[in-house]
């Protein structure tokens, strides 16, 4: 199926979120969508997947003017979305995910559960999987789930297929697997939509490439013809500057801010020990199940470890809530944003100012709402978070202008420790950058801050320390001077 649009336009309050898209899909081709958060890659592919109804424009399938109202006819006409969360509902069945909306019966509307197993199998089969389509959801990875959303795809007779960031949650193990699924679909003459933020992975899974900007389609490019600094520079119109490791005044001395002794949670993690000062940037890398989300829940007293001892400014505590450890002075931006991070669907505002401090509100915690407006765009400004103002809803949001109000959050909580689990998850480059700034200077004025990150550049460009995990033990803390790639994977995986 061939898929094309014309003029399309989309328009939220007033303001022109994206403009005149002209764009063409190839059946198969795998073709990226990249930009940065807030570009319109993400309107226009809703507006595909009938989520978004365009505010001017066609879209042709085929070369038939067709209008997509909901996602239910994006379907009905060959066109799925695959989400960066998986959709899944984890108390029902493989195979019922697979024909969620569509199950077939006899005359009496009974489901022929053999036969929507046998179906689920085969298509299962198709595209590599050894999944028995009779378990149950729940307890299956991330990986396996977005696959059976494919699988999903695939039962609706799906033309094109629209992947949103999918490699977002995934191992580079699962990538690959990933990706030897998209060939089988491209092989079979499906017509494949990419948006990720990783160049290294379009560059290896794509045949185009179209990039937006500021609401704007910028140009389509085929892969092997344009380099990734070419990418960057349509992407964002600026130079991105290296983020290196500065030296500041808080980590010259031996003064320690965080002691974390013999820390063990069973099946988690065990014996866990490190320092932190005042103004370190101290990474923590290793594989996905290492147990680093874990280490740092139980500092945030959002889970309870079994033994060990954290002493904080000298004295031993026990943060026994998230809440007792925001009062300590502890911060946690999770690496779920939708499910830890926001509340939705709610005004910018309200998410922004929901960890204030105790001494600026009343005694049942709230606010005057002229303080609430200047706390915001106080942040607002100073991140430079898109939006059309504090009371748009926080949903509405790109990912990277979400992570900016997640963290904004946290940061009125005036924290002395500051935990950073992936919080470059799914953003782009421009904001990456942005946010390194952020890190960086909330180090120079003294904050201690632990950066959980599965990239590797990201954690040498930005940390003073490394420790490496492994299997819920700490094989290694390297200083930034001896850490490379190279030796923090060898501590990782040996």
């Amino acid at each position: 199926m061939q898929l094309k649009t014309n003029n399309i336009g989309k328009t939220f309050s007033g303001v022109n979120v994206l403009r005149n898209v002209d764009f063409d899909l190839k059946p198969g081709e795998v073709h990226a969508l990249v930009g940065e958060n807030g570009a319109g890659k993400s309107t226009f592919v809703k507006i595909l997947s009938g989520v978004y109804t365009p505010t001017e424009g066609n879209i042709f399938l085929d070369e038939k003017n067709i209008e997509i109202t909901s996602p239910i006819v994006a379907q009905k006409n060959g066109v799925s979305l695959i989400h960066q969360e998986p959709q899944s509902f984890s108390h029902l069945s493989v195979a019922e995910n697979i024909f969620m909306g569509h199950m077939e019966g006899n005359n009496f509307s009974r489901v022929k559960w053999q036969d929507i197993n046998k179906k689920s199998n085969e298509i299962l089969h198709s595209i590599g999987l050894k999944i028995d389509p009779k378990i149950i959801m729940e307890g299956l990875s991330i990986a396996d789930q977005q696959m059976i959303e494919i699988a999903g795809a695939l039962s609706k007779n799906s033309k094109v297929l629209i992947m949103d960031e999918p490699t977002s949650p995934l191992t580079p193990n699962e990538v690959g697997k990933l990706f030897d699924i998209v060939n089988k679909l491209k092989s079979n003459g499906m017509a494949i939509i990419f948006i990720s933020h990783r160049l290294e992975e379009i560059r290896q899974i794509s045949d185009r490439v179209t990039i937006f900007r500021d609401g704007d389609l910028i140009t389509t490019k085929n892969i092997n013809e344009v380099s990734n600094e070419e990418i960057i520079k349509f992407m964002i119109g600026r130079n991105i500057e290296e983020t290196e490791v500065k030296e500041n005044q808080f980590i010259k001395n031996d003064e320690y801010i965080l002691n974390v002794k013999n820390l063990s949670l069973s099946k988690k993690f065990n014996d866990i020990s490190f320092n932190l000062k005042k103004g370190e940037i101290l990474g923590f890398a290793g594989l996905v199940g290492a147990g680093r989300t874990e280490v740092a829940k139980s500092i945030f007293g959002a889970e309870k470890f079994d033994e060990g001892e954290i002493i904080y400014n000298g004295e031993s505590i026990i943060n026994n809530s998230p809440n007792e450890a925001i009062n300590n002075g502890f911060a946690y931006v999770p690496e779920d944003r939708k499910q830890m991070g926001i509340f939705g669907p709610v005004a910018v505002e309200d998410n922004v100012t929901s960890a204030i401090p105790k001494n600026i509100s009343n005694s049942v915690g709230l606010i005057n709402s002229k303080t609430v407006t200047k706390m915001t765009n106080d942040y607002i400004n100073k991140f430079n978070i898109i939006l059309t103002s504090g009371r748009q809803l926080i949903e509405e949001l790109s990912g990277g202008n979400q992570q900016k109000c997640i963290i904004s959050k946290w940061l009125l909580s005036k924290p002395k420790v500051l935990i950073l689990d992936e919080p470059t998850r799914g953003v782009d480059v421009g904001v990456k950058s942005e946010m390194y700034e952020i890190i960086n200077k909330l180090a120079e004025e003294g904050t201690a801050i632990i950066l959980i990150s599965s990239e590797l550049p990201e954690i040498l460009s930005l940390s003073h320390r490394i420790i490496v995990m492994r299997e819920g033990k700490i094989t290694k803390i390297l200083n930034n001077k001896e850490a490379t790639q190279e030796n923090i994977m060898s501590y990782a995986i040996n």
